[in-house]
């Protein structure tokens, strides 16, 4: 079983879960928000259009990681609540993978399907969040019907099984698709080769600690989450203040920017990741 009776493992993952959040709506509100409410005083563009996009984007970029907290939140029955806020954070991981998986299989027919680009824009940013609500939905009143339902979610195998699903469909559908369209090279295998280094990594430094070997892989899986996380958070954020600074990146630029994002989000998954697995001690 998963330690519950300290509750000091809970306080690492919710700290890092709330500051990448903050992050995002930070990211999203210089990188959208903001933006496309100046250009909405401006007379020569179509207003209806603009705010369409900033509603879309918006939507699209928080509402996923926000259903996916809310319902984390009601999943467990405890009155502790840093064990809801922990619960809360670790939907808010697993609604990431949802929601980029879904992003991937999305395809909205254009032509005489729907050729109203406004629609196909709401459509393509509502879809994932839905989708991570009636998955995280019924994953969470499956838990709470159940005998585990005052134990941490990670207790719960199908939560874990399911989370280590999505994240390896995920990366096996990238490859597929490369392969389907002759596109196979070095960053094809990117993705796949980060999350076994850092999953591999993280279940060696949990081998002083006190869980069984499953234990230890779902905890693998949360680490290699967080640095994900990291890295989707920082795109957003990095780029918008390289943004604001400079309009016409070179590729240079961009490469740096890329280079940073990596490097900061890596950073940052290394400082949680020593405190994570000092409280698991």
């Amino acid at each position: 079983m998963i330690k519950t009776k300290n509750k000091n493992i809970y306080v690492p993952l919710v700290i890092t879960g709330y500051v990448l959040f903050a992050l995002l709506v930070i990211g999203t509100l210089l990188s959208t928000t903001i933006p496309y409410s100046i250009l909405l005083f401006n007379p020569r563009v179509l207003h209806f259009n603009v705010a369409v996009t900033l509603v879309a984007f918006t939507i699209g970029a928080l509402l996923p990681m926000l259903v996916g907290y809310s319902i984390g939140d009601h999943s467990i029955k405890t009155k502790s609540k840093l064990s809801h806020h922990f619960t809360g954070v670790l939907f808010g991981l697993f609604a990431y993978w949802i929601m980029i998986l879904m992003s991937v299989f999305i395809a909205i027919p254009s032509g005489n399907y729907i050729d109203d680009h406004n629609l196909r824009l709401i459509i393509g940013n509502i879809v994932p969040g839905a989708v991570v609500a009636i998955i995280l939905s019924i994953l969470a009143i499956a838990h709470v019907r159940s005998r585990q339902a005052k134990q941490d979610i990670l207790a719960y195998k199908p939560f874990s099984l399911l989370l280590i699903t999505f994240i390896i469909g995920l990366q096996a559908w990238g490859i597929i698709q490369n392969v389907l369209a002759h596109n196979v090279n070095f960053y094809s295998f990117l993705s796949i080769a980060l999350l076994v280094l850092i999953g591999g990594i993280s279940y060696l430094t949990l081998r002083s600690v006190k869980l069984s070997r499953y234990n230890k892989v779902v905890w693998s899986v949360v680490s290699v989450s967080v640095l994900f996380v990291a890295v989707f958070v920082g795109n957003q954020f990095i780029f918008s203040l390289f943004n604001l600074i400079m309009t016409m990146p070179t590729m240079e630029i961009q490469l740096a920017e890329s280079i940073a994002i990596l490097v900061l989000a890596i950073a940052g998954w290394v400082v949680y990741w020593s405190k994570q697995v000092k409280a698991l001690r």
